[in-house]
């Protein structure tokens, strides 16, 4: 959690890994356990005949990546962008995909009800732009909103790739046509790309700008989709239109996490899943208070013990300093053992029977703050105030409590363990 949780992807090519949205709001922590482990999968793909891998070959195989939308021989993708009260980001996300070097053939816009002149905007913008097809879904949330544009795009016919980015996500001109070259293998069902964040001015927003830099900055070096993953990222994904009408849409009984639902259930369908480090999209992150920023975390609370109670039933995952180990157990659940929280609450409880171990507490703060501070170096804005420094350290630690707190509580109901 927070500062040193983690990339999208554990790089070690051959071996599959969970991608997904950390319980404190950022890229990661990335990896909860093998998919080879988990249980019977959840959402609308139960149920469903699973085909065959030579079923698989006439719809899979190698993409050709150029030309323009509709040319004979391009594949022909629908990007999704669920939007809700995104006046202030949609512009520049739509504009992005307008540039691409590979164009979609359509892009449906599905507003979820906003109530800042998003719905209203978009009637203009459709005008302008002959490809953006606007829908309004009233069911709440980004699973019920990313289905609908699904719906839509395979309803239209000839869709064959089905890309999602989001409405506060702006992507880089190559990212479609990476996604797409990543699907040119028939075993490669889906792929996720790499999602780096974008703060504010404010401290809290600098803050939250450095640690989803630390989780991606690693993967964004590599140029090459050669390391499997197990989970998507919504924001930035894209999957075979038949994928998806053989495991289901996103489940909408989900509100959080239901992107790494959709991802563990194309896995265990038999397909394999990529991660694009180089498919790039930039998460504009807005929280500008602490109460902002509280909020966001907890929020995400109710994502990991849902996916460890339908995938990965009776396995209990122990992380220590960014690595996790995975047994099997009565207990379903994950415990971030070396997080801020945990090391804080172990010295302040010793130091009741030992009063010199609070001592510990300011030495393991110039450490979590030393930590920060070589971070902000290494992405080129350097914190030189030094009650910057220990602010952002204040936040690490309030960061971890607040998902450690919201993790607990939202797992217990639901027979999980989770802090």
């Amino acid at each position: 959690m927070g500062i040193g949780s983690g990339g999208l992807v554990r790089r070690v090519p051959g071996r599959s890994h969970l991608v997904c949205r950390a319980e404190t709001g950022g890229p990661g922590p990335a990896t909860v356990g093998s998919p080879r482990h988990g249980g019977t999968s959840g959402g609308g793909g139960r149920g469903r005949e699973r085909a065959g891998l030579s079923g698989r070959a006439e719809t899979g195989g190698a993409v050709s990546v150029s030309g323009e939308a509709g040319e004979r021989g391009m594949p022909q993708v629908a990007v999704v962008v669920p939007v809700y009260n995104g006046r202030a980001t949609l512009p520049r996300c739509l504009e992005a995909l307008r540039e691409q070097t590979l164009p979609a053939a359509t892009v449906y816009v599905v507003d979820n009800g906003s109530v800042d002149g998003t719905w209203e905007w978009l009637q203009e913008e459709q005008v302008r732009w002959e490809r953006v097809r606007v829908l309004r879904e009233t069911r709440r949330g980004p699973a019920a909103a990313r289905n609908a544009g699904i719906r839509a795009a395979l309803g239209a016919g000839g869709v064959e790739f089905v890309a999602f980015v989001d409405a506060d996500c702006v992507a880089d001109r190559l990212w479609l046509e990476r996604l797409i070259r990543a699907l040119d293998q028939r075993k490669v069902g889906a792929v996720t790309g790499c999602v780096q964040g974008v703060g504010n001015e404010t401290l809290v927003g600098r803050y939250t700008a450095l640690v989803a830099w630390e989780a991606s900055r690693a993967d964004a070096v590599v140029d090459r989709a050669d390391y499997t993953a197990v989970g998507l990222a919504g924001c930035n994904a894209c999957l075979r239109a038949s994928v998806l009408k053989e495991v289901g849409l996103f489940d909408e009984r989900l509100w959080i996490s239901e992107d790494w639902d959709l991802g563990l259930r194309v896995v265990e369908a038999g397909w394999e899943l990529r991660y694009a480090a180089a498919a790039v999209v930039r998460h504009q992150y807005l929280e500008r208070t602490v109460r902002e920023l509280v909020g966001r975390v907890a929020k995400y609370g109710p994502g990991r013990p849902a996916i460890l109670r339908r995938h990965f039933r009776r396995r209990l995952f122990l992380w220590a300093a960014g690595r996790a180990v995975a047994c099997r157990s009565p207990i379903t659940g994950s415990v971030q053992v070396t997080s801020p929280d945990k090391i804080t609450a172990l010295l302040a409880l010793a130091g009741f029977r030992w009063p010199w171990v609070w001592a510990l507490l300011l030495p393991y703060g110039v450490y979590l703050g030393e930590r920060i501070r070589m971070l902000s170096l290494r992405q080129g804005s350097p914190i030189s105030s030094p009650w910057q420094l220990a602010a952002m350290t204040g936040l690490n630690v309030l960061e971890s409590y607040v998902a450690a707190a919201s993790l607990l509580v939202h797992s217990i109901p639901q027979g999980v363990f989770c802090v």
